[in-house]
């Protein structure tokens, strides 16, 4: 009884947001940045300063984002609990419970119609109906007719909504009211495909990973022909029904973006190869008037998933792991580097960007944290982990007895917890920052043998006073990419005494991790 009192009470809170304009009442404050670690956040393209969103009600992967009327945004699917969605009111920055799914959904598809419902379809094992959101309505409802499995796309055309359902090959035109009805079929099965509209009303179909067909309770078990490494350009033509190949194949690619460019050409970006846990470095550009694959386009460091939007100029991009938003005039701007961009507070895996009225863009995922964060306690010589820093964390300052972790947003660390207090952005600090000690650098010596007798390529040397040093890490012929040993060295006597170890083997190139010494002699190391 309990349950579905708490169900009746979601849903009618989630009718009364669907039904009416949000009422108007006073928020608690928020933050003046993100805190580390948050889901997402607003970034005001014209000022570049990056607004902060409350917690999500659940961890989510693989979700997606549809806008709502009055600029609310659903979230939905990429539960670990189950078949759930929420609401975000960027006004607020708030976080509400959504109308229920049928079926929990990860790696699905989700398009807002022009008549406001909503349509979720794929990222389910087994194979599921594709399911719909009545504008006001509180619960998806399932649409009857074909099951889609893991990887489905959906894209709305003047005949209907086109169904295409990659491991069956099954398509579908969906006119909203009846049943949808089969048209044609993909000529070569595919997971991880995408489906990308176009201005004259042909659909591409573009990548994926070859996939054997699975048997589609309504069509059956269709012939397909032989498998390929390299999959063809498929194109859907709505007044013939069918689909036909382009002549050139693209090279391997699957789980990328697909995005239509204002000059007519079609963006593919990101996304692996042969080798799912490699992403590609490049980009393929498709010219759709001449059906031609264009020569690559080098597109390095993006990761798998990174987020892309179009802009009222150009293209947004945020790469995955990176803190910030990079603007391209046109896909040749990839090639570029650089490591300019809008600052953003955080990192995140699977990005997904969103623009919003106002020029503002939010960007949603999977947050990724920096550097991780050790103490060593002169009392007991021994290393604590205590968590990690903010993505982007570029050294750690002493104000007083107050420890800032310093990057383009700076945070308060509590130096036994770990924990991190956000206190602002960089340039908004300058006076604190100014009066901050930074860490010293380290003593100029030349190191003794250490006890194996192997030398350390790059470990980390800390002075705790005149006659000793925190020696720590560093690589070796045998373990090139480092040791987690650390020693206390007798700067005078030349002596070597073992003080507990690192949480992770560790080199300290330049740049790629530090350590402070606070006033108490403990020391906090960070590296990535």
């Amino acid at each position: 009884m309990r349950s579905i009192l708490m169900a009746a009470l979601l849903a009618a809170g989630f009718l009364a947001l669907s039904a009416a304009p949000p009422r108007k009442t006073k928020a608690a404050p928020l933050p003046p940045v993100p805190a580390a670690g948050a889901p997402g956040e607003i970034l005001d393209l014209a000022s570049g300063r990056t607004l902060p969103l409350g917690p999500m009600l659940e961890t989510r992967t693989d979700f997606q984002l549809t806008p709502l009327p009055e600029g609310r945004v659903l979230v939905s699917g990429g539960s670990l609990k189950g078949a759930t969605s929420e609401v975000l009111d960027p006004a607020t920055g708030r976080f509400a419970p959504g109308p229920s799914l049928v079926q929990a959904r990860s790696g699905h598809r989700a398009l807002r119609l022009k008549d406001g419902r909503i349509l979720l379809v794929g990222g389910t094992e087994p194979a599921a109906p594709a399911e719909v959101l009545e504008p006001g309505a509180t619960v998806f409802k399932p649409l009857p007719g074909p099951a889609f499995g893991l990887s489905a796309e959906a894209v709305e055309l003047p005949e209907g909504v086109l169904l295409v359902d990659g491991a069956s090959r099954g398509c579908w035109i969906w006119q909203g009211k009846e049943a949808p009805r089969p048209t044609g079929g993909l000529q070569q099965a595919r997971i991880f495909f995408r489906a990308t509209a176009l201005p004259d009303g042909r659909v591409l179909v573009t990548g994926g990973w070859p996939q054997a067909p699975t048997a589609h309770p309504r069509l059956g078990r269709r012939p397909a022909p032989a498998q390929r490494p390299d999959l063809p350009v498929e194109c859907y033509t709505p007044r013939k029904g069918r689909w036909s190949l382009w002549k050139g194949t693209l090279p391997a690619r699957a789980g990328h973006q697909a995005t239509l460019l204002k000059d007519g050409r079609v963006l593919l970006l990101g996304g692996f190869g042969p080798d799912p846990a490699q992403p590609l470095d490049t980009a393929a550009l498709l010219d759709t008037s001449r059906e031609a694959l264009l020569d690559p386009l080098r597109a390095p460091g993006l990761g798998l998933n990174p987020g892309l939007a179009t802009l009222e100029e150009g293209l947004g991009l945020v790469a995955e792991r990176a803190p910030r938003l990079r603007r391209l005039h046109g896909p040749e701007d990839l090639k570029e580097t650089t490591s300019e961009g809008l600052p953003l507070a955080n990192a995140f895996l699977a990005p997904q960007l969103l623009s919003l009225p106002g020029n503002r863009l939010l960007v949603l995922g999977s947050p990724v944290w920096g550097p991780a964060l050790e103490r060593w306690d002169p009392r007991t010589g021994q290393f604590t982990y205590i968590g990690a820093l903010r993505a982007g964390t570029e050294r750690l300052m002493l104000d007083g007895k107050r420890v800032l972790a310093v990057g383009p947003v700076v945070d308060a660390v509590d130096p036994r917890t770990g924990a991190l207090t956000p206190l602002g952005r960089r340039e908004a600090l300058a006076t604190t920052l100014a009066k901050a000690r930074p860490a010293p650098p380290p003593p100029s010596l030349k190191l003794p043998a250490f006890p194996d007798g192997q030398p350390r390529l790059h470990p980390l040397v800390v002075a705790l006073d005149a006659r000793r040093a925190l020696v720590m890490g560093g690589g070796t012929e045998e373990q090139p990419g480092g040791t987690d040993q650390a020693f206390l060295l007798d700067l005078r006597r030349k002596r070597w005494t073992p003080t507990g170890s690192l949480r992770s083997p560790r080199a300290f190139t330049e740049g790629q991790g530090g350590a402070l010494r606070l006033p108490d002699g403990s020391v906090l190391v960070w590296a990535p």
